[in-house]
């Protein structure tokens, strides 16, 4: 009796297996049949769908002739529970094993990743979008530079001048179309901007001390480039404001490397004597424009900036915690105090 069992145990297997064969080749000369009808078809594929739901939506949607078949045929190859989800366009003339083949590598990518960070001038930032879209760097900066791109924030509302993009292209992470081209991208990142911006001045106004987003968003680039620690930049911005309000030089290194445009560890006295209205430590008031790319915690550090006599700021520790003073001797003795202890160069 176990013999007789297991022999039709066998028979059933083969038997199977060759039924599936055999549909297939029926189901494949079908499809061929009709050749010359070939359509691209658009599946989508549900997660967790089964191999009989997968079949049944095949056969419904016309890329096979056979639920059945082709549900027999996953069973005879092992495959039933390997199929992915996703969204497919497969041809109604291919064989099964034609199908299961694009089934098993999954749905072919509709979108790729890009990452910009803050605190990139406008020209590392069309670099950092060239190097992982493979848009030409020049390509880019011609788009922003014609008008293909728009900004309600655009600066004098002149985009012939590369300074006047300065801070609008939002720093992200971003999911981008394979079809887009390099103006969609761009344009992704100036919505993302004013959709920041609009959403955070929905539950409040500009400050008082501040006439304009182009005002806005200097001092924003400002406490980007001037922060390591969140808890620290709320008040480089009140330093900010006290010393405008002073009348006072803002005298902030990242302004001088920008005017330089170079990036160093240290700023030099002879780098101080730049000429440019972005050299901070020459010009009375902000630069005329953002001076990097900054994120929504340095809007929102703005907006919060507190009040407070501080006038100095300084690194003082390696873990990137600055300190805060209204008084120059405090500050000298802070800065020699640093210095000792290797915080700063």
């Amino acid at each position: 009796m176990v013999l007789i069992t297991i022999s039709l145990i066998f028979i059933a297997v083969i038997t199977t297996g060759n039924l599936a064969n055999s549909i297939e080749k029926v189901d494949a000369n079908f499809n061929n049949s009709n050749s010359s009808i070939v359509q691209i078809i658009d599946v989508q594929i549900q997660q967790g769908s089964s191999a009989s739901e997968i079949a049944s939506l095949l056969s419904s949607e016309g890329v096979i002739s056979s639920k059945l078949a082709f549900e027999l045929y996953l069973r005879n190859e092992n495959l039933t529970d390997k199929l992915r989800a996703g969204e497919y366009e497969i041809p109604n003339n291919l064989e099964f094993s034609e199908i299961t083949e694009i089934l098993l590598k999954g749905p072919p990518l509709k979108t790729y990743t890009i990452t910009v960070p803050e605190g990139l001038w406008i020209t590392e930032t069309l670099v950092s979008i060239s190097s992982q879209t493979g848009f030409d760097y020049d390509l880019l900066k011609n788009s922003l530079l014609s008008g293909q791109v728009k900004s309600k924030y655009l600066y004098l509302n002149d985009p012939s001048n590369l300074n006047n993009w300065e801070g609008l292209l939002y720093p992200n992470t971003y999911q981008i179309n394979i079809d887009s081209n390099g103006e969609d991208i761009l344009q992704l990142m100036v919505n993302e901007l004013e959709t920041v911006a609009d959403r955070l001045l929905l539950s409040t106004s500009l400050p008082s001390w501040i006439n304009s987003y182009n005002e806005f968003f200097t001092i924003a680039s400002l406490v980007e480039a001037e922060s390591k620690l969140q808890e620290d930049r709320p008040l480089v911005s009140s330093v900010v404001k006290n010393r405008l309000d002073e009348d006072m030089l803002i005298q902030i290194d990242a302004t001088v490397l920008y005017a330089l445009q170079k990036r160093k560890s240290q700023v030099l006295l002879v780098d101080l004597q730049v000429d440019s209205p972005y050299n901070t430590y020459k010009y009375l008031g902000l630069p005329p424009t953002p001076i990097s790319g900054f994120g929504e915690r340095s809007l929102r550090a703005v907006l919060e900036t507190p009040e407070n006599d501080y006038l100095y700021y300084l690194l003082t520790e390696k873990n990137g915690k600055m300190s805060f003073t209204n008084d120059y001797t405090d500050f000298i003795n802070m800065k020699n105090k640093a210095k000792e202890e290797g915080v700063i160069p």
